[in-house]
């Protein structure tokens, strides 16, 4: 799908005239829209800050919003973000999701004092219209902070437990999103040995049932506050007396990073698990808040003098190494069940799974799974869906997952607006998603940052090709044309072109497309990374490297993954900052 762009235009709040044509060329036409944080009436940073708005045109959709800090790109902003408030103001529901936003971080080469922030919407069809700029002052960096009185810690030494392990887990929550799911899977993989589990978290949720009946205990716990030093060294402190002597080794997600400060700081083995490609003051203001200055420095320390930072992707740890937070980070992809899934493909029909979930013979179906949450870009996906179903083309999805409820009514509202209730289907977060895989021609993952999503790696290895935009390990994933389809992050237009290429591509080249695709997912499979996981807990608790892991040394991965299979231990020297291996017949360079 192609769509041709007029000459450029420029807007002065919200008037839009042409910009590269006398004025009298263009008619005037009006763009509705605003940036609404920050308002310009307080300064801003030092470090980060929120970014968000709205702009909505009735007759050509927004297809991207880029913001610009002074010089300085700091990228496209996050679409579809819900704002009821917009759609009573205008009277109309499809303006619901007319917000956007960005967390962005301020580099730290800008000057300070007084900067523009300026955004540009594009419309479909090529305009692009400039929001009223805003004038902001950005805070002065604060002066160089005193070292940190526990920076020099003492040197990791290996030791010999002759006991089940005691095993903290420190979440951010218990929904079932991908982090918190791969966490339960390996506490299951753990408890067969009998280890002793506790998971500490500060909200409940669905996913408590499954810990428990792993045989994990489930700590409801106040959260350790992110926007007040003072208060999060009280409550540090606190969970530095409660796990002294109760625990062999601490694993936490990034959000919940306090755990590891408080096991650095009494020399207890622990683990940071890295489930996103954003840097992790961004993370943390999804999940809970802004993150103050002196915290952060406090996660600095913790990433740092984690035993090991382990990530399932490398754009995440090039991200982490080009803002400077050094650790020793391990790479281990995430893993499905391969057997599974080969065994669904053989044993359910597609044509009596189609026709159980009721999708139309003429109709190209894609799943969608993933907790429903603006970050996963599902907004941006029905829109998308919308612009090609109007090219004449029958494309469905199935949005699958837990949903944030404000996004899933903006969600809906818009469905039922546009006449998409037969399009788009919205359902409950499923453990079982077979029939939905077999019934399906594609996978999508529309996500504006990602890991290595398990959603992708599974609906390959059910033979499907996905469409998946250009974050994290997706492009490791995904081979455009040979198992599936790329499109940029946070751009609608992007989208519905590669929405439009998979709608036209004919059934025998998807099925030789979904067949790569499953020849692709077959070397990530959940038994084997499971394992993996497994071993580097019980090897960090004593203190200890398994032989097999791939570190991150200097900021680059080794030339090639080290075979599977292995356990050969080796200790690490806290001094040199990275794994010390010697020779050994498992590992190949």
């Amino acid at each position: 799908m192609r769509v041709e762009s007029p000459p450029q235009r420029r807007c002065s709040g919200t008037e839009l005239r042409a910009a590269e044509v006398p004025c009298h060329a263009w008619p005037v036409r009006m763009i509705q829209g605003s940036v609404d944080e920050p308002d310009g009436l307080k300064s801003v940073g030092p470090s980060a800050l929120w970014i968000r708005g709205w702009a909505y045109d009735p007759e050509d959709p927004v297809v991207r919003v880029e913001v610009r800090l002074g010089d300085h790109h700091m990228g496209p902003a996050g679409l579809g973000r819900p704002r009821p408030d917009v759609a009573a103001a205008l009277g109309d529901p499809e303006a619901g999701l007319a917000g956007f936003e960005l967390h962005c971080l301020v580099p730290a080469g800008m000057t300070r004092g007084d900067v523009k922030l300026r955004v540009a919407v594009l419309l479909l069809d090529g305009t692009r219209v400039y929001l009223r700029p805003r004038a902001l002052r950005l805070q002065p960096s604060p002066a160089p902070p005193a070292p940190l009185a526990d920076e020099s810690l003492p040197t990791w030494r290996q030791r010999r437990i002759h006991r089940p392990l005691r095993v903290l887990w420190s979440v951010h929550g218990l929904g079932r999103g991908g982090s918190q799911l791969r966490i339960s899977e390996v506490i299951g993989h753990l408890s067969r040995s009998r280890h002793s589990q506790t998971v500490l978290s500060p909200d409940d949720g669905p996913l408590r049932d499954a810990l428990a009946a792993a045989g994990a205990e489930v700590r409801i716990a106040p959260r350790i506050p992110l926007d007040d030093p003072a208060a999060y060294e009280r409550s540090v402190a606190d969970l530095c007396g409660w796990i002294e002597d109760r625990f062999d080794v601490v694993v936490a997600t990034t959000a919940s990073f306090p755990a590891v400060d408080a096991a650095a700081r009494l020399g207890v083995p622990s683990i940071l698990r890295v489930g996103e490609s954003a840097p992790l003051p961004t993370v943390v203001a999804w999940v809970f808040g802004e993150l103050d200055p002196q915290v952060e420095r406090r996660a600095r320390f913790a990433v740092k003098n984690a035993s090991l930072v382990v990530t399932n992707s490398a754009e995440a740890v090039r991200i982490y190494r080009s803002q400077g937070w050094e650790g020793r980070y391990l790479i281990l992809p995430t893993g499905i069940d391969v057997r599974e899934a080969d065994d669904a493909r053989r044993t359910l029909h597609r044509a009596a799974c189609r026709l159980r979930l009721g999708v139309g013979a003429g109709e190209r179906l894609l799943v969608c799974a993933g907790t429903l949450w603006p970050v996963k870009g599902q907004a941006t996906l029905v829109r998308a869906i919308d612009l090609v179903r109007r090219q004449g083309l029958l494309v469905s999805s199935a949005l699958v997952g837990d949903a944030d409820p404000e996004y899933e009514r903006a969600i809906s509202a818009y469905v039922a607006q546009r006449g998409l209730n037969e399009t788009v289907r919205i359902i409950p977060f499923r453990d079982d998603l077979r029939w939905w895989w077999r019934a399906a021609d594609a996978a999508v993952c529309p996500s504006e940052t990602e890991g290595f999503p398990a959603a992708v790696v599974e609906a390959m290895a059910h033979g499907l090709p996905v469409l998946g935009t250009r974050v994290g390990a997706i492009p490791d994933l995904v081979v455009p044309g040979v198992t599936g389809w790329l499109c940029q992050p946070s751009d609608l237009r992007s989208l519905a072109e590669a929405l439009f290429a998979m709608a036209v591509t004919p059934a025998e080249t998807l099925r030789a497309m979904g067949a790569a695709a499953a020849g692709a997912a077959r070397p990530y499979d959940r038994a084997l990374a499971l394992d993996r996981m497994a071993d580097l807990v019980r090897q960090t608790a004593h203190g200890a490297l398994p032989g097999w892991a791939r570190l991150l040394v200097q900021g680059e991965p080794a030339a090639a993954p080290p075979r599977w299979g292995g356990r050969l231990r080796r200790p690490w020297s806290r001094s040199a900052g990275t794994a010390t291996q010697g020779p050994e017949p498992g590992i190949r360079p």
